[in-house]
C-alpha cells in the first residue's frame, strides 16, 4: 500500500509542473494575441493617420492652385482694365470731335453720356459675373472635399469626379470670356444727325449682344457646379461622418 502511495505521489509531482506549464502556455498564447491585435490596431491607426494627412496636403495643394487660379483671373481683369482707360479716354476725345458737325448741344450731351454708360454698364457687369464666377469655385471647392471624403470611405465617386472636371473647365472658360469683355469699350460711330439715334443704336446693342454671349458662357459654368453637385447628391449616405464606418471596423478587430 505504501508503494502505491508513493507511486501515486511521485506521479503527481509529475503531473504538476506539467499542468502549470500549459497554463502558463495559454497565458503566453493569449497576451501573443493581445499584442498582435494591439500592432494590428496600431497599425490600422498609423495608416489611417498617414492617410489622413496624405489627403489634407492634398486638398492644401488643390485649394492654393485654386486660390492662384482665382488671383491670376482677377489680375487679368484688371489689366483689361487698366488698358481699355486709355482707350476710353482716346475714344471719348474722338467722339467730341465728331459731334462738333451734331448742331444740337442738347442731343451732343445725351451722346456723351451714353457712352459713359455704356462703359459703366460693361465694366459693372462684368464685375457682377467676375464675383459670380468666384462663388462658383467656391462652391466647386466644397463639392471636391466633400467627393475627397466620399472617396476616402470607399464610395464610388467615379462619375462626380468626371463632372467635378467638366465644372472646372467651364469655369475657366467663362473666366476668359469674362477677362476678355473688361477689356472692351464701345465706340459711338457718328456718321450724320439725322442717324444719330442709329448710330447710339448700333454701339448699344453691340454691347448688350457681347454681354448676353458672356452671360450665356458663366450660364454653362453654374449649370457644371449645378451638376457635380446633383451627381454628388446621388451617392447613398454620401454625407455620413468617416467616424460612423470606422468603429465596426475596430470591434472586428477586437473580435
Amino acid at each position: 500500500m505504501i508503494k502505491t502511495i508513493l507511486t501515486l505521489l511521485v506521479s503527481l509531482a509529475v503531473v504538476l509542473p506539467v499542468g502549470a506549464q500549459e497554463v502558463n502556455a495559454i497565458k503566453n498564447a493569449r497576451q501573443d494575441v493581445k499584442d498582435i491585435r494591439e500592432d494590428a490596431r496600431e497599425g490600422i491607426k498609423d495608416a489611417r493617420e498617414t492617410a489622413i494627412q496624405e489627403l489634407k496636403a492634398k486638398r492644401d495643394e488643390l485649394k492654393a492652385a485654386s486660390e492662384k487660379k482665382r488671383g491670376d483671373f482677377k489680375a487679368a481683369v484688371e489689366q483689361k482694365r487698366e488698358a481699355v482707360k486709355q482707350q476710353v479716354e482716346a475714344k471719348r476725345a474722338e467722339l467730341k470731335e465728331k459731334l462738333k458737325t451734331i448742331k444740337d448741344e442738347r442731343k451732343k450731351q445725351v451722346v456723351e453720356k451714353i457712352d459713359q454708360r455704356l462703359d459703366a454698364i460693361n465694366k459693372n457687369q462684368t464685375e457682377h459675373l467676375s464675383n459670380v464666377l468666384d462663388k462658383l469655385t467656391t462652391v466647386l471647392g466644397k463639392i471636391v472635399s466633400r467627393t475627397d471624403k466620399a472617396s476616402d470611405r470607399g464610395l464610388d465617386v467615379t462619375l462626380v469626379r468626371s463632372a467635378i472636371e467638366a465644372a472646372k473647365t467651364a469655369i475657366e472658360a467663362a473666366r476668359t470670356a469674362v477677362a476678355a469683355q473688361a477689356g472692351k469699350t464701345y465706340k459711338i460711330t457718328i456718321t450724320t444727325e439725322e442717324k444719330l439715334r442709329a448710330d447710339v443704336g448700333a454701339a448699344n446693342k453691340a454691347l448688350h449682344d457681347d454681354l448676353a454671349k458672356v452671360r450665356d458662357i458663366v450660364k454653362t459654368a453654374r449649370e457644371a457646379v449645378h451638376d457635380a453637385a446633383t451627381s454628388l447628391a446621388k451617392i447613398p449616405k454620401v454625407d455620413e461622418e468617416p467616424e460612423n464606418t470606422a468603429t465596426p471596423a475596430a470591434t472586428n478587430t477586437q473580435q
